[in-house]
């Protein structure tokens, strides 16, 4: 039975909801509003509403309390030095919580705008600021000292020698010679006469022959 028990669990163990605390509430304290649903909205208001009291008090003491909370020294000096002095005319009521029709996709958890009530005012540069900053002369430099006046003849480039014409070369000629073909054509060999055959029956004839008429 949890009978007298105001704080949410939000689904998460105690170390898992301290630093959820710790995160929402320095990322409310940098941004000024932040978007949430509205159960850690409701958790993470008291704990920013403790946090910039402390800031109020500025002793020592309360920056080793608000060290322990937030564990960031720059976030430290920026809530001491700039957002706590907004709310000195105030005793309390640091933080409101804007209700929005928008609800988380899932669990359908309707989703809310945690913001401070005392804002540092932005103003946002449009285009045309930056294009007048671009557009702002730069500072004229220094004009170096006139140097001492110089004569016509100085002033006046020099003129340089004319060149005189080249002579144009004499044109060699070249000697005729006729091109040597890479491939000249081959001469045609006769064959050779045909010698006559003289066979084995020839010789003997003469020697068959009659000796008379």
């Amino acid at each position: 039975m949890r009978h007298k028990k105001r704080r949410r669990r939000l689904n998460r163990n105690a170390s898992e909801r301290k630093a959820l605390m710790k995160s929402l509430v320095s990322a409310l304290l940098t941004r000024q509003r932040i978007t949430t649903t509205l159960a850690k909205a409701k958790e993470a208001r008291r704990l920013a509403e403790n946090v910039i009291t402390l800031g109020k008090r500025g002793d020592l003491s309360s920056q080793r309390n608000l060290f322990s909370i937030l564990l960031d020294r720059s976030l430290i000096k920026e809530i001491v030095s700039e957002i706590a002095p907004r709310f000195k005319t105030r005793q309390g009521g640091y933080t409101r919580i804007i209700r929005t029709a928008n609800r988380r996709k899932g669990d359908n958890a309707e989703m809310v705008l945690l913001e401070l009530t005392e804002q540092k005012v932005v103003t946002p540069t449009t285009k045309k600021a930056k294009k007048e900053k671009k557009e702002a002369p730069a500072a004229e430099k220094p004009q170096k000292p006139l140097k001492a006046e110089k004569t016509l003849k100085e002033e006046l480039p020099k003129e340089a020698p004319a060149q005189k014409p080249e002579p144009p070369k004499p044109i060699k000629k070249e000697k005729y010679s006729p091109k040597k073909e890479k491939y000249p054509p081959k001469e045609e060999k006769r064959p050779p006469a045909e010698k006559s055959k003289k066979g084995f029956f020839q010789g003997l004839k003469r020697f068959l022959k009659p000796k008379g008429g």
